[in-house]
Order: C-alpha cells, then structure tokens, then sequence
C-alpha cells in the first residue's frame, strides 16, 4: 500500500467525510474507482481486479459494503447538495427501478408483475429520487420496497439485517416518504415528476403530493376516468363544458385536447395537446397532458400537472424531457442490478455509492483514486 497516493480527493473526499474511518473512507474510493473502470457485471471480485492487485481485496471490499457498519444516509444528503451545487434543477423525479434477481434470497425479492416487459419477473423493486436537470437525471436518494412476507418474517428479517423500525410500506407510499425528505432538504423545491410505472398508484400518490402543498407532474394510467373542468371562457370549437361523466384520460386527450404545437410531427419532437380536468376525488382543476411522438390518433403517454396555467410552458417543457427520460439506465451500467449480497443495509451502501458514481461521471468530475491494498 501506498498511504500518500491512496486519499480520496474532493469531491469524493467530502462525500465520504461523514464515514467514521480512515479505512473505510478509503475503500469507498477503491469501490468508486471500480464502479466507474470495470468492464461488463460489476461483482466485487471484478470491480477489485480492475483497481488492485491484491488478493484480499474482494474479501475487504465485501467487508466494507456488507458489514461494516458506515450510515449510508449522510452520504445520500451530501450528494445531494454537491449534485444541486452543479446543475440547476429544473424537477425532482421519482420513479420505480425493477432489478431482476436470481433466487430467493436477497432482501425484498419477490415475484410481480412488470407493465414494461408485460410479464411476471423474479424481482426487487427500488424507488429513486434523481435530481433532473440539463445533465439528465441524477439518482441522490432511494427506499427498497420489502413485500410483507420480508417485513412479517422474523426468520428472513434477521437473515437479511433488515432493521426493526422497518415496517411494510407500499411503492406509493415509499415514493412519498421520498418527496418529504427531498421537501426537507431543498430550500426551493422544484415540481415532483413521479413515474409510476404500473408500480406507484397514480391517484393516491397525487392526493399525497398535493396533501403536502407541493407542485407535481405524475405519469397516469391510459385509463385513470377523469372529467373535464367546467369552461369558463369557452372556446368557440370547445365542445368539452357539456362533458362531466368521468373518462378514460386518453379518450379525454383523443376527443377534446387543444393541441399547444400546431406543426406537423417533426422526427423526434413530440405534439402536446392540453385539457384542464378536475383532480381525482377533488374538485380543483388541474392540466392533463398528451404527448404524441408517433402519428398515431392515441397520446403515447399521458401525464397530470397541478401547476398554474401561466406555467404552461415549464410544465410541457418538464413533461417533454420526463417522456423522452431513461430513468435509472445510468445506475444499472454502473452496477445496480449486479450486487450479490444479501443484506438489506448491504443493498442500500452499493445503491449509494452507484449513485456517487453515477453523479462523478455525469458531471465529468475524474476520479484519481489509487488502489486499495488488503
């Protein structure tokens, strides 16, 4: 070893501040360095391969990310305040990540089924908070979701380290508790885009979202029925005050949106088209929105905003980078889905330093840390 070249330089040194010892500091950069160099599945053993020649590397790199016990939350709030330092906000998003898993074993695997590949998979399900921006989306925070099977168990708790304050939380529910610490620790907080996904409930995380008095865009189900909002200032070709029996959103969109780009489909620019509705079991108006980024009659997604009118142009412009968004792809090139432990707390520590690493490269930061020893 070589204690001079080994310490971890800013900005990873202040990420890792909030870690108790030296050593542990330091090995944080060696798997940082790891993440960001090895080729292909991200396994301790190769991420200790590509950034050290000795051999009790993967066993001090297993050590570190699995029981040692470093708090990974301070981390998540410094990468947080370091992300927003270098690129403005412009929404916070959260979005459901699956992570397909072999066995039984790791914590809160369980089987379910998944809109996106339109099958049932072996599973974890994660729920992230990225920080989007002029640099795409930056995950800085994230909950595991644990089926009741892993919160009531007693057996595989213990098995998996899952801590005792940990009760079952739903998707929805873990999406919300995500808002509220990013509402604590943002002094202006952008409007939330939540990605449900088929995995977060559209209409009770809207009624969490505008409970806390925050400004949000949430991706909805084609069919979530909603009404048309009564006209005030009727269009002379507005058909829509006549209409108030709930309907499926995209019927909504096909029959009645007022289109806010009246040029033909350009190759990659999506069509928008807007109607104000009433908020599911409210009755205060909010914006649906269409995007259309095919000719076909049908939206290609549907999203529900509750900013203001003469915020119009932020919301579709939020909207249109939210629909193009490849949420969490970044995280899993860089090794999300590849942890093979088992624990709970492990988990969470790799989801971590994935973030960290996700963040170095997007924001061209290089990082020069020196390999670890054993």
């Amino acid at each position: 070893m070589h204690p001079a070249t080994e310490r971890v330089p800013p900005p990873a040194q202040r990420l890792f501040a909030h870690l108790p010892r030296a050593d542990q500091r330091r090995w944080a950069g060696v798997y940082l360095r790891g993440l960001l160099t090895t080729q292909g599945k991200k396994s301790l053993r190769r991420i200790a391969a590509s950034v050290t020649p000795s051999p009790t590397a993967p066993q001090s790199l297993q050590q570190f990310v699995n029981d040692s016990a470093w708090p990974w939350r301070p981390v998540r709030a410094e990468l947080a305040r370091w992300v927003a330092e270098h690129t403005a906000p412009h929404a916070w998003t959260l979005a459901p990540v699956v992570i397909p898993k072999r066995g039984a074993l790791s914590a809160g695997v369980h089987r379910r089924f998944v809109p996106a590949v339109g099958r049932t998979v072996n599973c974890q399900l994660a729920v992230g908070a990225f920080l989007s921006g002029d640099l795409g989306d930056l995950s800085v925070d994230w909950r595991l979701y644990l089926p009741r099977r892993w919160t009531e168990d007693a057996a595989l708790r213990h098995q998996a380290r899952v801590p005792e304050v940990t009760g079952h939380a739903t998707a929805t529910e873990l999406c919300l508790a995500l808002a509220d610490r990013l509402a604590r620790t943002t002094p202006e907080m952008p409007p939330v885009v939540v990605h449900t996904d088929g995995h977060i409930d559209a209409a009770a995380v809207i009624e969490g979202l505008d409970a806390r008095g925050l400004d949000w865009i949430v991706a909805l189900p084609d069919t979530l029925p909603l009404a048309p909002a009564p006209v005030t200032d009727p269009h002379p070709a507005d058909t829509t005050g006549a209409h108030t029996v709930p309907e499926p959103a995209d019927d909504l969109l096909r029959r009645h949106a007022r289109p806010s780009v009246t040029t033909p489909l350009a190759p990659g620019r999506p069509r928008f088209g807007t109607l104000r509705v009433l908020l599911p079991a409210h009755h205060r108006p909010a914006l649906l929105v269409g995007v259309w980024t095919t000719p076909r009659p049908r939206p290609d997604r549907v999203w529900l905003t509750n900013l203001p009118p003469a915020w119009q142009s932020r919301a579709l412009a939020v909207i249109g980078s939210a629909t193009a968004a490849r949420v969490g792809v970044a995280e899993a090139e860089l090794g999300l889905h590849d942890f093979a432990g088992r624990s709970y707390p492990g988990w969470h520590r790799h989801a971590t330093l994935v973030s960290v690493a996700s963040a170095h490269r997007r924001l061209g930061h290089e990082v020069c840390l020196a390999p670890g020893g054993g």
